[in-house]
Formats: C-alpha cells, structure tokens, sequence
C-alpha cells in the first residue's frame, strides 16, 4: 500500500479507499472526576468521527462513554487504564509481576476553575487535568473551532511533565496524533491509541531487540515478534513494547497484542502507540536517571533471576565467582 502521509491512513491503518466498515471514535473532556479507593476514575466521552481522512465530528451520532483510571504507585510510576467496556484492569498477567517494592499510594482529586489537580498522599502534584477552553492563535479566521478534547498532564516523578497530545494538528481537520481514541470495524471495537507530546530534540532507546543505532527517534516500530532472519531488516525476535526518552521518564505499555509504536515518526510532536486490541493500560515512570527508570521497569515485570553455577563455564576451584 502506498504511503499517503495521512494518520488515519499510515498510522492507524484505515482503509485508504475509504469503503471498509470502520470508524474513529476520538476523546472529549471528561463528564465526571472523582476518587474511589485511592484511584481517581474519569467518566470519557468518545465523539464518533465522519470517515474522511480530514476529521470532524459526526453529531449525529451520541457519543459514548468509557472509564479511564489513573493509579500511584511508588517509587514514581503512575497507571493509566481504560478498556473501552471490552476488558477489566487486571493486577497480574504473564507480563506483569509487581515486587515488593512497588506500593499502591492513594490519590486525591480537587478543582480549582476547570483545572483539576491529582495529588498523592504527600500533597505531591501527578496529574493535571485541563478542562479550560483552550487558548490558540488561529493563523486564518477560515479555520473552524477545534474539537473538544481530553487534556491531561502526568507527573510521575514531580519534575518533569508527559502530556497526552491533545493538541497535535495543522488546522482543526488536520490531526497527526490524538490523544486517546478507539477504532471499530464492522460495528466492533477493534483497536486503540495513545499518544504522548515529545520535544524536538528528544530522542528514545529500548523497544527490545532493534537493529538500528542506539537513538531511534523519527522511526515506527511494527512490535510483533517473528524471525528475524539476519540483523538488516525490520523484523525483530524480541519486541519489548517499552521505550525510555531522554528526558528521564519511561513508557511500558502492558500488553501482548500485536502493536504499532511511533516515536516522532508520523508526527515530530508526538510518540504515539496503537494497541489491536480495544484496551490501553500504560505506565508511566519517572526517574533521574536511566537506571531508576529501568528500576521501575524490572520492579513491574519482574527481575531476572540468578544464573546457576554450572552456566558460567570451567572455572578454577580457588575463582571467587560471588
């Protein structure tokens, strides 16, 4: 298939004809903000799109409403799910195995004019979550107004901001990343995306085995794992769907499916992710350095495991192996 520097088309993989049975349902602002258990719940509406490759709202269909949750665990990782009515949040899988180490803190949600701060139990700010109309500079009086959208800013070490890309388009028509949306084809929900703003001169390592230089920034990345057949191509055998950015925060992604991850590829502004399943469970970690991301990491999905003695090879009766 041809290129066509679309995202409806090259990234979340519509039918470039625009005659399949799809549809693009796309975040709004959240309809309630509340605290249940130490985890702050948004109610999110989703607007139906009409099938163009230039966005706009089909109001004549009602929009629908999803839960995406938001929980914090220390040391400095925070959790986004939501599974679009399809899936439930699940503790541990054969992905995740959480240590000891990693402790559920309770959050508090407050509002202050359209402004609602997430804190922890030390009053420490991780989420921002905008719903103030937004302020742009519209470079022609032909543009239409921008869609509503689902603006949040996380915080997961305090110092530094990951913000969902609410904002990444040319003209209100003209999206090349969203902040959160699902797809359907042929009336069932069939795939789901997330995308983070990124700065220019940002740059990402990880995504597992790659055969590419070390920054792999300006790349899109097919995560499924398949015979690699040599080191010069794109195919992988070990696809991780983690990526650590320069700016000291890292990214998993917990799931199996076969995934899509951009990494200011599509859009410069943006690293975005496309799950094909109807399900978005991201987590978020901060760190100053790499190693404390990585910490964070290996305390969600498990640490390897001593090597037995016998796997080091021959050795010297007098060699001090520990």
């Amino acid at each position: 298939m041809k290129q066509t520097n679309y995202h409806l088309f090259d990234f979340l993989d519509f039918d470039t004809e625009l005659k399949t049975d799809e549809s693009l349902w796309k975040a709004c602002k959240p309809t309630s903000i509340y605290e249940k258990g130490g985890d702050i719940y948004l109610t999110v509406p989703f607007q139906k799109q009409m099938l163009s490759n230039d966005m706009a709202a089909d109001v004549n269909v009602s929009r629908k409403e999803y839960t995406l949750k938001i929980r914090y665990y220390s040391p400095h990782i925070l959790r986004l799910y939501t599974g679009l009515g399809e899936a439930d949040w699940e503790e541990e899988t054969e992905m995740l195995k959480m240590a000891s180490d990693v402790r559920k803190v309770p959050l508090t949600v407050s509002e202050d004019h359209g402004l609602w701060s997430v804190c922890d139990e030390d009053g420490q700010l991780r989420a921002l979550i905008n719903l103030r109309e937004p302020v742009l500079e519209h470079w022609s009086n032909l543009l239409p107004p921008p869609q509503e959208t689902l603006d949040i800013t996380f915080y997961p070490d305090t110092k530094k901001s990951v913000r969902l890309s609410a904002y990444d388009h040319f003209s209100p028509p003209r999206h090349d990343a969203l902040p959160l949306a699902y797809c359907t084809k042929n009336g069932r929900k069939e795939r789901a995306t997330v995308s983070f703003e990124c700065l220019p001169d940002e740059a990402f390592a990880g995504t597992g085995e790659r055969f590419y230089k070390m920054d792999l920034s300006g790349h899109t990345f097919q995560l499924k794992n398949q015979d690699g057949q040599g080191v010069n191509n794109r195919r992988a055998y070990k696809n991780i769907p983690f990526y650590l950015s320069s700016r000291m925060y890292g990214v998993f992604y917990h799931t199996s499916s076969h995934c899509k991850l951009s990494l200011a590829d599509h859009s410069t502004r943006s690293v975005q992710f496309l799950n094909d399943q109807a399900q978005l469970d991201v987590f978020l970690i901060g760190g100053d350095m790499p190693e404390e991301i990585l910490y964070g990491y290996r305390c969600l999905t498990g640490f390897p495991p001593m090597l037995p003695l016998w796997s080091y090879g021959v050795m010297d009766e007098s060699y001090d192996l520990f």
